[in-house]
């Protein structure tokens, strides 16, 4: 799909252009012919062209504007980001990438004395405020009520 809105737009775009020499041909030959015939001098001719190539160009880019408009708004019914979109995340992962190298090459914290949360209760020490050992977090696997320690796998 995206190649045949590439390829229609690309279509319209050489139209376009091929629009606009006819259009600029036609006209100084128009403007030719009523020169020969003294109806209007040269120079009024040149201005004449002119007149009528700006005109085109106008409602070229007035065509052009209203064709940018309305693939955009099928690129978001579509729920396909825009180049706008697309570059912000760009940017955003860019800011991400960064801050991750920063985090990467800095040093490493020293270390601090024991806290009593890093500390493991000895068996002798029973656990405090009504909490249970095998609720409390710390990074170990818990033992199974067995007694035997291991999952039998």
């Amino acid at each position: 799909m995206r190649s045949s809105i590439g390829e229609t737009l690309e279509r319209l775009v050489l139209l376009q252009i091929g629009a606009a020499a006819a259009t600029r041909d036609r006209v100084e030959e128009s403007v030719e012919r009523l020169i020969a015939q003294g109806r209007i001098q040269r120079e009024e001719g040149r201005t004449v062209v002119d007149d009528v190539m700006t005109s085109a160009r106008q409602r070229t880019s007035g065509a052009r504007s209203m064709v940018d408009a309305s693939v955009q708004q099928g690129m978001r019914s579509a729920g396909l980001p825009t180049r706008e979109d697309y570059e912000d995340m760009v940017f955003r992962v860019e800011q991400l990438e960064h801050r991750v190298r920063m985090l990467e090459d800095r040093p490493a914290a020293p270390p601090s004395a024991p806290s009593a949360a890093t500390t493991t209760p000895s068996s002798s020490t029973p656990p405090t405020s009504g909490t249970t050992g095998a609720s409390a977090p710390s990074g170990r696997r818990p033992q199974n009520d067995e007694g035997s320690g291991s999952s039998g796998l």
